[in-house]
């Protein structure tokens, strides 16, 4: 049996589909199965590791990426190549302190080679877990710029407890359930009114390694195994937004955006989450922007 609990006030209020035997197997290859445990460590600053992904049409956005971190930062890069050109790879791998890994498709379903579905970014997100303490998981689009004081407030905030350990901000002035499919709350379930009042997160998230996180990912990767839980059919972007963007399905479908905001406020939910407003904090805004579009046409040369 693996099924999501939905919770609300504490309360249990739905179970999902079972999600497949089939797939459990990668739960004990990632660590991340009920039987691992993660106790959170704090936070140092400069051993937090960059995740970013991109395929060959999405470089020159990608490009943009990595010159913004680099001109901030000195931490590691991993950068998952989902289909790169080879001249492409060769511009990464000259970039210090960066590690191209190509996705390996093939040990996965053959629906996740389908970008457009974004099954691979859980499955990235599960695979990093074991292996690093505190990350973050970040798209093409997303620039850095100052980092004092905020970077260092936010990571702080984590290591107190203040802020939860797999943060999700920047709300994107629309619900949960206007962005997402219904099929996918037969395995995620949800409390529908509920859903309509709660704020859709960005996908930008930082991770510190813990229980809780754990679940999170754990979840969120059995439903990107899952053709009909990550990308229902019918599932479609761009949307269609009603005038009210809060009660109203705008027929469209967010994807890991949908299932991780899901998932955490769930899990939030179960544990009574009290502390910092997520929707209204604004911590990330003081380091880090998004800049959709934002392209670089003239190759990375950052050598050590």
């Amino acid at each position: 049996q693996m099924q999501f609990i939905a919770y609300k006030d504490k309360r249990e209020y739905a179970l999902g589909r079972n999600f497949s035997c089939d797939i459990h197997h990668y739960l004990d290859e990632w660590t991340i199965g009920d039987k691992h445990q993660y106790a959170f460590k704090p936070i140092e600053a400069s051993d937090v590791v960059f995740v970013t992904y991109a395929s060959s049409n999405h470089f020159t956005e990608a490009r943009k990426g990595v010159r913004s971190m680099r001109a901030v930062f000195e931490n590691k890069i991993i950068f998952y190549d989902l289909g790169l050109k080879p001249e492409q790879v060769k511009e990464l791998e000259a970039v210090c302190n960066l590690e191209v890994r190509k996705l390996q498709f093939k040990k996965y379903p053959v629906f996740v080679t389908y970008l457009n579905g974004y099954n691979f970014k859980p499955i990235i997100m599960a695979e990093v877990f074991s292996e690093l303490e505190h990350f973050w998981i970040i798209d093409a689009s997303i620039r850095f710029f100052d980092l004092e004081p905020s970077l260092y407030d936010f990571y702080a905030n984590v290591t107190s407890g203040i802020m939860e350990t797999i943060v999700l901000r920047r709300p994107s002035f629309h619900s949960i359930f206007a962005t997402t499919h219904p099929k996918m709350y037969e395995y995620l379930p949800v409390d529908i009114p509920f859903a309509k009042t709660l704020d859709m997160l960005s996908a930008t998230m930082f991770i510190a390694r813990s229980d809780f996180s754990r679940e999170a990912v754990k979840w969120n990767v059995l439903c990107a195994l899952t053709e009909d839980c990550m990308a229902p059919n019918g599932g479609r972007l761009p949307c269609a937004f009603a005038k009210d963007r809060y009660n109203f399905y705008a027929n469209c479908h967010r994807y890991d955006q949908s299932s991780m905001n899901i998932i955490v406020t769930s899990l939030l939910e179960r544990d009574g989450w009290s502390r910092r407003d997520r929707v209204n904090d604004d911590s990330m805004s003081g380091f880090s922007s998004v800049e959709r579009g934002d392209v670089d046409k003239n190759p990375l040369v950052i050598p050590c």
